[in-house]
């Protein structure tokens, strides 16, 4: 009995897991009562080293793997063997990712949370968004960037404390830093800008990411420490932290990480004379920085393995519930006009 009492423990956690993903009500609960303490066990400990425990659990997996393979080749062991001890591995792999971040995937969406509907188009309500959008470009392009990264992080904190904490998530600790990559070319060869690692709970940021991108990559990937699982509703909180700052470098960085979602909405709800017209308003500042920015990215990638990466990730997100967002506008967009129309949100 002894023996297997780590396989019961894992299979009762992994039960546990499956009534997330199935039983809303029971992620709920994880969510709201179990993934803070959870999050600050898991962080505090890697707090206490500068780099990235990440990546050495997923190479402890990979060698687990491994070893097991190799064991069971050097051994003689029967094909019924080498399953049992994989799927140990796998069990435990689940359970950790899981547990430790990943059932965040299965609660109640924001929407439903704070009983609102997605915004369907309205010519009116697309063309407020866009002017405010387009006076705020005016108003921050061009300035430099300013903050050192312990500052950014504290606003952010201090930010996601109130905002983000009262649509249900889980405010930040004061122990919890942007950690370094052990591997960053890995990274900027599938346009990684930033993850946020479940198995301790560490935010990370590529160490190639541009000033202009810095803030608002660093303000995404700390919402998905507070419990965000949506990529685009990320997205949003990062642009709601930047919007709401005094610093114009820190809105500039908000306004161009939305900036090509902006577009890919104007070009597909607007008529063309009217999509050209509100192009051409842009500040060339803008389309330069843009571009740039998508230049050097491009530059740094390698094609086959960045294509590999996000199809396993499309089918990763999907698996887990992931939707594209609203229908009526692509992605983050539909959650900044929907979150604004709800009245008086913090990040106006």
């Amino acid at each position: 009995m002894k023996k297997h009492i780590g396989d019961i423990i894992g299979l009762v956690l992994l039960a546990f897991v499956a009534a997330c993903r199935f039983i809303t009500p029971v992620a709920d609960f994880y969510a709201e009562r179990c993934y803070p303490i959870i999050s600050a066990v898991l962080s505090w400990p890697a707090s206490l080293v500068p780099f990235s425990l990440e990546e050495l659990t997923v190479v402890g997996f990979f060698i687990a793997f491994i070893a097991v393979i190799v064991r069971a080749i050097r051994r003689r062991k029967k094909f019924l063997w080498w399953l049992g001890r994989t799927g140990r591995v796998v069990l435990w792999l689940l359970v950790w990712f899981y547990l430790g971040w990943g059932n965040n995937y299965f609660r109640t969406p924001l929407y439903a949370r704070l009983g609102v509907k997605p915004a369907q188009f309205e010519q009116e309500t697309f063309d407020r968004f866009l002017n405010e959008y387009t006076d705020m470009l005016y108003d921050c392009v061009s300035r430099p960037q300013t903050l050192e990264t312990q500052v950014l992080e504290q606003r952010i904190k201090n930010f996601y404390a109130q905002d983000i904490a009262a649509c249900g998530y889980t405010p930040l600790r004061s122990w919890q830093h942007v950690k370094k990559p052990l591997i960053n070319p890995l990274y900027s060869a599938v346009s990684i800008l930033g993850w946020l690692g479940p198995f301790f709970c560490e935010t990370q940021v590529n160490l190639d990411v541009p000033g202009l991108q810095y803030p608002s990559t660093l303000a995404h990937e700390m919402s998905h420490l507070c419990g965000v699982t949506n990529e685009g509703e990320a997205n949003y909180w990062a642009y709601a932290f930047c919007r709401q700052s005094e610093d114009p470098s820190l809105r500039y960085s908000g306004c161009l990480a939305i900036f090509p979602y902006v577009v890919q909405n104007v070009r597909a709800l607007l008529p063309p004379n009217q999509s050209a017209a509100w192009e051409y308003d842009i500040p060339q500042q803008v389309w330069d920085d843009s571009t740039a920015l998508n230049q050097f990215w491009l530059e740094k990638r390698v094609p086959f393995i960045e294509k590999a990466q996000r199809r396993i990730m499309d089918l990763f997100l999907k698996s887990n519930g992931i939707s594209d967002g609203a229908r009526s506008y692509q992605g983050v967009v539909g959650i900044i006009i929907t979150m604004d129309e709800r009245g008086n949100h913090p990040a106006q």
